[in-house]
């Protein structure tokens, strides 16, 4: 466990209760890999429904086709089918996508079935935008209430993170990517999506309501959780 996870639940949890009040159903969290992001959406309570983008990749070999967790390498169809099937009953069937198989490429598992009064969609392209090769993300992203993007102190603790949460995994026993593939991955990820272009937009030119929070190196909330574009 880790400091942000011990500090930041407190803060993500409100912030969900504040979106359900004002009858926000379906809500994104926008967080860099490493971050924790996965854990706390699952820590946020029993009728926060929490799935991973992740979840929604292609299954192999089609996956092969593309490089995990950039735009192409999610089965877009299904994520909107599953998010309209939320919203219109609380519950829905979701894939499981799996790091460890496949020597640590992953592949996708058998459906679970969810069922909350809120949808929690958290990933690190939740919401990107301005790119054409995230076009077809914009359907996904407008079928939101509320966005939360978590911001990390700088790049490179991006990648820090997520080396210490491959390396986690690793001790775990499971499969693990190599560090040296952690390194191109999160800087293709950079590459792909540079943050002044697709995510630096989504605080000060949000196109749904968003809020964001602020992380220092050791992922501790520098503050609130804040409204964005206001």
């Amino acid at each position: 466990m880790t400091l942000l996870q011990d500090s930041a639940l407190p803060l993500l949890q409100q912030w969900c209760e504040q979106r359900a009040a004002h009858g926000q159903r379906l809500l994104g969290l926008c967080a860099p890999p490493g971050s924790g992001k996965s854990w706390l959406s699952r820590q946020v309570g029993d009728a926060v429904v929490a799935i991973s983008i992740d979840d929604l990749y292609w299954p192999q070999p089609k996956l092969q086709q593309h490089q995990r967790g950039l735009p192409g390498s999610h089965d877009l169809p299904r994520l909107a089918q599953v998010m309209d099937e939320f919203r219109q009953r609380g519950q829905t069937l979701v894939p499981r996508f799996d790091k460890t198989l496949a020597g640590g490429a992953g592949d996708r598992v058998d459906d679970q079935h969810h069922q909350g009064e809120q949808l929690l969609l958290e990933g690190w392209c939740v919401g990107a935008r301005g790119l054409p090769s995230l076009a077809g993300y914009e359907p996904i992203w407008q079928r939101l209430d509320a966005l939360l993007v978590i911001i990390p102190p700088s790049h490179n603790h991006v990648l820090r993170w997520r080396l210490q949460a491959e390396a986690r995994q690793r001790r775990r026993g499971g499969g693990a990517l190599h560090p040296e593939a952690v390194t191109r991955m999160v800087q293709s990820f950079y590459a792909t999506l540079p943050p002044q272009q697709c995510f630096e937009p989504l605080l000060h030119d949000p196109k749904i309501p968003t809020w964001s929070l602020q992380l220092d190196h050791r992922r501790r909330p520098k503050g609130a959780i804040r409204a964005c574009g206001k």
